[in-house]
């Protein structure tokens, strides 16, 4: 992991400085800002030698600040090898609901019916994380 430092710190300070800049003009608490991994990452690899880790679907790691997010909490737990998820589990059509709502869309209200399947952009599950709302 340590090779993945550096890439850490090209968004780091980035990210902290779009905050930064959001509350000083006033603009914090009606913005959303979302990141996320395009896929989690297991503790280990299957090809001998080689250094990384393979694409984990099961855990990812995203955030969300601004517009109704609580501040400065984390949601969700894996076990200390970053495998199975041991609390606060939450499906990817969880966190499009939430996003969703943050910008006053009810996902469940986007269905749309074809070729005898409901479909909506969160799929036909998901529900809002209210738990991290303010």
């Amino acid at each position: 992991m340590q090779d993945h430092r550096p890439k850490a710190r090209r968004v780091d300070q980035p990210i902290a400085a779009l905050i930064k800049d959001l509350k000083q003009r006033g603009l914090f608490e009606g913005t959303l800002v979302v990141g996320c991994t395009e896929f989690g990452r297991t503790p280990w690899t299957d090809a001998p030698g080689t250094l990384g880790r393979n694409h984990y679907a099961r855990a990812f790691s995203g955030f969300l600040a601004g517009a109704g997010v609580k501040g400065g909490m984390a949601h969700g737990e894996t076990d200390e090898h970053g495998i199975d998820i041991v609390s606060g589990r939450c499906h990817v059509n969880d966190f499009h609901a939430t996003i969703l709502h943050l910008m006053g869309i009810d996902h469940k209200r986007l269905t749309y019916r074809y070729a005898g399947r409901d479909f909506r952009l969160t799929d036909v599950h998901g529900n809002v994380m209210r738990d991290i709302l303010t």
